[in-house]
């Protein structure tokens, strides 16, 4: 789902920068261009049933939303997230069980389908779904996508992966369209920040649902995100560290879906980070939202931080 170019990992805005300076005082493809249209979708249910699978959140380290809260609660909109860290073990979920629309990060997910099925079928990926991987990921482009979700076996093919990789609140779109627009209908898939760091965790530690060959491959796409779509989680990150992600932009009706997955690893840190946020009232301000985020994740997660 098309959006304008922002350059390279972006530097700060100015959100990001005064939040920084709370915090330090103890106080952000091809397909139809996103700006053409809005789409008419309901809104999503904002809840969902307690998380169940592994890894699960936990309360034993005090949450690194905490010192957000007073940036958050001023922000526009719907904001969820969770935080996966692999030096403690740790899980912490900010608005937990709150169920917002995917956009285009459902394309790890069918990444993710079309590597499981692959290695069930004890063989590589088909030279048509390799062709394509590249593309979808790196590129975020959606008529890959949605030729790759018709040869995996569509929503169904999709959500038999999610109950594999212990994916409880995720629920494929099974829209060709969605309403009011020419965009694909699987970015209606709808899910929660949990389960996205249950996805991104089978890519970024070993398990028994993705091999080791098959997290390489996925990471490496996600490793080289073009570079205008190098925002979100990495927000706030050095230009050293492993930064493995996929952004979501969807505009509707009441407003733009922005979100942004992945895993962090580098200065100390080994996280993985979702963060969904919905009704944001430009693209640009949802951005601004996650990357603040991002930026106070990575400085709590530090070496002298609390995680």
């Amino acid at each position: 789902m098309g959006r304008p170019n922002f350059g390279g990992r972006r530097a700060l805005s100015g959100s990001a920068m005064m939040l920084a300076a709370l915090l330090a005082a103890g106080c952000g493809g091809s397909g139809q261009p996103a700006s053409q249209a809005k789409a008419t979708a309901p809104h999503p249910s904002r809840s969902a049933a307690a998380p169940t699978p592994s890894p699960s959140p936990q309360d034993a380290v005090p949450s690194p939303f905490l010192a957000l809260n007073g940036y958050l609660r001023h922000r526009a909109g719907h904001i969820t997230a969770a935080i996966y860290d692999a030096r403690t073990g740790s899980i912490w979920v900010y608005h937990p069980g709150q169920v917002q629309y995917t956009a285009s990060i459902v394309k790890v997910e069918i990444m993710g389908t079309a590597l499981w099925q692959a290695q069930r079928a004890s063989q590589g990926l088909p030279s048509a779904e390799a062709a394509l991987m590249p593309s979808m990921i790196e590129n975020s482009d959606n008529d890959s996508a949605t030729q790759m979700l018709a040869d995996v076996g569509g929503p169904q093919a999709v959500a038999q992966f999610d109950q594999a990789a212990g994916l409880t609140d995720t629920t494929p779109s099974t829209l060709a369209l969605i309403p009011g627009t020419p965009w694909p209908g699987w970015g209606l898939t709808t899910t929660t920040a949990l389960d996205e760091v249950r996805l991104i965790y089978r890519f970024a530690y070993p398990n028994t649902v993705l091999t080791d060959a098959s997290r390489s491959y996925g990471l490496n796409l996600m490793e080289h995100i073009e570079a205008d779509q190098d925002w979100g989680i990495s927000g706030g990150v050095p230009a050293d560290a492993t930064v493995a992600l996929k952004n979501g932009w969807l505009p509707l009706t009441a407003g733009w879906q922005i979100n942004s997955i992945g895993w962090v690893s580098g200065g100390g840190r080994d996280y993985v980070l979702a963060v969904l946020t919905a009704d944001n009232p430009t693209e640009a301000y949802g951005i601004d939202t996650i990357e603040a985020i991002a930026q106070a994740v990575y400085g709590d997660l530090g070496p002298s931080g609390s995680g």
